[in-house]
């Protein structure tokens, strides 16, 4: 019912001004033959039609009617074909603009609008002179000019009100709000501007009679509308535009400031056509140069918003964060908020489905924090919030998003989407407001709140323990990449020997990583993996691993023959590398080395945490040729019952079940256990960490296949291990 009332109310009003501009125009902008210099009731039915929709010409037939009924009463078949001309006329014209787009107001819709204001001129002046005609009130002899002046002045109309209604209407609509981009001026120049303008109204009409004078004066207003298309609003440059040609046409018709009223065809129509280029090239400078401005602006927002959820991106947050602590002493806190469990949202349903959630969460966010907090999504499901208070209030904010979180509701085709969040905080002292130390500090905080089991937050000291092992777990994670980059790891191996029959002398052993300083010190993997799990460097250490390993037995074709297995330990990131398969493949193709002599190693605990695709990468592996050792078996002691599903050559007993085995009855109930249901189902033993004799022959007895440990051989790098092979082959460790 309201917008039903608001359409009545907008149909009066745009009605109400058609017909008052007919009016004006008929009595006060007419030429000495009574002709209107300027038809502003055009331009209103054009701009109402072009905005609202074509059932809007009916403000044009109602207010046509109503003007065509005041006295002197005209005939009854010229009101209709007067009414029925301007409303058809305005139709078509707007048809043409519209057919099915929707404008934008920018230069190509400007180009749109003229020539449609055009064809509107056209079709108006035939009907009219049509109407006139008809009705017996024009002479044959006097069309062409008539239809001249007519279509001229219904174009002089459009030119000067369309623009001004068309701007003032889109850009009430808060979809088409202008942005602080889109002028540049300030209120203060605004009024200056007025004042010059009116300035050179009052000139032109005190001094234009004195002949050399008035070129310059009518070229002051002309400046002036240059200078609004450059600094001001296209709403403001169209309205002024409007009032100065309608102050030429008033000047002109009435002969004020040494104007004179056109006395010929020809000098109407030059006149005509002069004041239709005033009123449209300062309306289009201004489109095009707010064209320019809306561009600059979007690219402004794409290069510092996240285009997801409509808040700051990293870079922009950092720039904003690192401007505010430096500013002033106040207090300050970051919160870094990670999401707990997106990870199953874009595994069980899809990324899009996770899109959406992030996009609903950045909204929460948004309106828990208030509009003086800097907001910013920092990563996939990462957010970033610098508060302006201290500890206390940012702590009641970081409840209030954690509930706000939990009890947000997304709804996804037949599901309902939930998510919980860690959240770091981190205060800015007055000795500590480093924007670098205290992002550090904050993730540091998120990620043991995260480690506590989510849904919590979790406040950081920068004096604190765990914020120093963040720090050293941040220094590790940077020498890795580096590492990596110059190639500085080192590939050393363990021998791994079969427990029976060890007749055949080709070599089964596991490949392991060290990493060496230039000074010379070797760190042992962990030194570094946790860094490298961490941040997700898994995939590419391996990468690293398989090359390098492969690489160095494609150039020594000896030691490489004498190989049985190969174990090249996987990290759990790895098995959610989409992209590993192709790699692996892409590499052994290039190989020289037996696919099948290649063992990769998965632990139980990244099977655990996502059995189908561990199946299916394993199956992708096998494939190839590779085969597989299921590694660390018994951490999770649960999985007896996947053993079966899993296609496994290998199972490694981990090393805490060995270690102090003779004096252990649970220990070795658990690899006996474990022996029998793998021979069960087919697949070999290996136990780890063996370092003592009594060790090894309770192995023995339990019918263990393959033992790994200090006992048969340290770590070595792979040049010492196989020339020690070639120089001792009787006491090779054998498989």
């Amino acid at each position: 019912m309201q917008g039903k009332a608001r359409d009545i109310q907008r149909f009066l009003l745009w009605t109400a001004l058609y017909f008052i501009g007919a009016v004006l125009a008929s009595r006060y902008l007419r030429s000495p033959e009574g002709v209107a210099m300027l038809w502003p009731s055009a331009g209103i039915g054009f701009a109402v039609a072009v905005r609202y929709g074509l059932r809007w010409t009916a403000v044009v037939a109602l207010a046509s009617l109503l003007f065509a009924l005041l006295p002197p009463q005209p005939s009854a078949l010229y009101v209709a074909l007067f009414v029925t001309g301007k409303t058809a006329a305005t139709a078509i014209a707007a048809w043409y603009v519209l057919q099915g787009r929707v404008l934008h107001l920018r230069t190509d819709d400007g180009m749109r609008l003229v020539g449609g204001g055009v064809l509107l001129s056209v079709l108006s002046a035939a009907f009219g002179i049509f109407a006139l005609q008809q009705a017996g009130h024009l002479d044959t002899a006097n069309i062409p000019a008539a239809f001249v002046r007519w279509a001229l002045g219904d174009m002089l109309g459009i030119a000067v009100v369309a623009p001004t209604l068309l701007l003032a209407t889109t850009t009430r609509n808060p979809q088409h709000r202008l942005s602080p981009f889109h002028e540049a001026s300030s209120r203060r120049e605004r009024m200056f501007w007025l004042a010059l303008l009116a300035t050179s109204f009052l000139a032109i009409n005190s001094l234009g009679g004195r002949g050399i004078y008035v070129l310059g004066l009518i070229s002051l207003p002309l400046v002036l509308l240059l200078w609004s298309a450059l600094r001001f609003s296209p709403v403001w440059t169209a309205a002024s535009t409007g009032v100065t040609v309608i102050y030429f046409s008033v000047a002109t018709g009435m002969s004020l400031g040494g104007f004179i009223a056109p006395r010929t065809l020809v000098e109407t129509a030059v006149l005509l056509l002069l004041l239709c280029l005033v009123a449209v090239i300062p309306v289009m400078m201004a489109l095009a140069g707010l064209e320019q401005r809306t561009t600059s602006y979007a690219l402004y927002q794409r290069a510092t918003r996240d285009t997801l959820t409509g808040l700051l991106n990293r870079t922009a947050f950092e720039e904003e964060a690192r401007r505010r602590l430096s500013a002033s002493n106040t207090p300050a806190t970051l919160l870094y908020i990670d999401l707990d469990n997106l990870k199953i949202i874009n595994d069980s349903t899809s990324h899009v489905a996770g899109d959406d959630m992030i996009h609903a969460i950045g909204g929460a966010i948004g309106a828990v924090v208030g509009e003086d907090a800097v907001v910013a999504r920092t990563g996939g499901d990462e957010f970033a919030i610098l508060l302006p208070r201290g500890e206390a209030g940012a702590i009641v904010e970081a409840r209030r998003l954690l509930a706000e979180i939990e009890a947000m509701r997304v709804p996804w085709g037949d599901q309902v989407l939930t998510s919980t969040a860690s959240i770091g905080v981190v205060s800015a002292t007055g000795e500590e407001r480093d924007y670098d130390a205290l992002f550090s500090h904050a993730d540091a905080a998120c990620f043991a709140a995260k480690e506590l089991g989510g849904n919590r937050f979790h406040v950081s000291y920068p004096s604190s323990d765990e914020v120093q092992a963040h720090s050293a777990v941040m220094r590790s994670a940077l020498r890795i990449r580096e590492v990596l980059e110059r190639e500085q790891f080192l590939l050393y191996v363990q021998p791994i020997v079969k427990m029976h029959d060890p007749g055949n002398s080709r070599v089964h052993f596991e490949v392991l990583l060290r990493w060496q300083e230039p000074s010379g010190r070797i760190h042992v993997p962990a030194e570094f993996i946790s860094a490298a799990e961490r941040f997700r460097m898994g995939p590419r250490i391996d990468r690293y691993v398989i090359d390098a390993t492969l690489r160095w037995l494609e150039r020594n074709p000896q030691a490489a023959k004498s190989v049985a297995s190969c174990g090249i330990n996987l990290s759990g990131t790895t098995l959610t590398d989409e992209h590993f398969a192709d790699y692996l493949a892409a590499r052994l193709r290039r190989s020289s080395f037996p696919a099948e002599n290649l063992c990769l190693e998965i632990t139980e605990t990244s099977v655990v945490r996502d059995r189908q695709r561990a199946q299916r990468f394993i199956g992708q592996m096998r494939d190839l040729g590779c085969r597989f050792a299921l590694d660390d078996f018994g951490t999770g002691f649960c999985s007896f019952g996947y053993l079966s599903d899993l296609d496994v050559d290998y199972i490694k007993i981990d090393g805490s079940f060995i270690r102090g085995l003779e004096g252990s009855q649970l220990s070795q109930a658990v690899v006996r256990s474990i022996g029998d249901i793998a021979h069960v189902i087919g697949k070999s033993t290996i136990a780890e960490q063996v370092e003592t004799e009594a060790e090894h022959r309770l192995l023995q007895e339990m019918q263990v296949d393959y033992a790994q440990g200090y006992l048969f051989g340290r770590p070595q790098s792979i040049e010492s291990f196989f020339a020690s092979q070639v120089a001792a082959p009787s006491q090779a460790h054998v498989s």
